[in-house]
């Protein structure tokens, strides 16, 4: 009796192993390997505040104040378009005064850059 019993549980087993994979089409989708610098040709850039005079910087970025820094002071990175003239100014903050020269970086496709005043 208990053979019988193993034996319907064992077919049991099996049959709705084999009724689990019939019929069933597996789809394996790919994964996008390709960065998003490269599908979106996007860069990152940050900025740094070496100012020798304790002076606090507002960075202009495309004519927006994108970050104030104080003296030592890193910013967050930032994705921007790639291969592409930008407008960077540092300005006094409060004022209307450029801190150091006004700059047209081109950042590279999937590049980290940063740039930083010092006056």
């Amino acid at each position: 009796m208990m053979t019988k019993i193993y034996s319907l549980v064992l077919i049991s087993a099996l049959i709705a192993l084999i009724s689990m994979n019939c019929g069933e089409d597996k789809v394996v989708t790919p994964q996008n390997t390709t960065p998003d610098c490269e599908t979106y040709n996007t860069a990152k850039v940050f900025f740094q505040n070496k100012s020798t005079t304790g002076t606090t910087y507002d960075v202009i970025w495309n004519g927006s104040r994108v970050f104030t820094l104080a003296p030592s002071e890193d910013s967050d990175t930032i994705t921007v378009a790639a291969q592409i003239s930008h407008t960077l100014v540092f300005k006094r903050t409060g004022t209307n005064e450029a801190a150091c020269s006004e700059s047209q970086p081109i950042p590279s496709k999937c590049s980290t850059n940063w740039f930083w005043c010092s006056n």
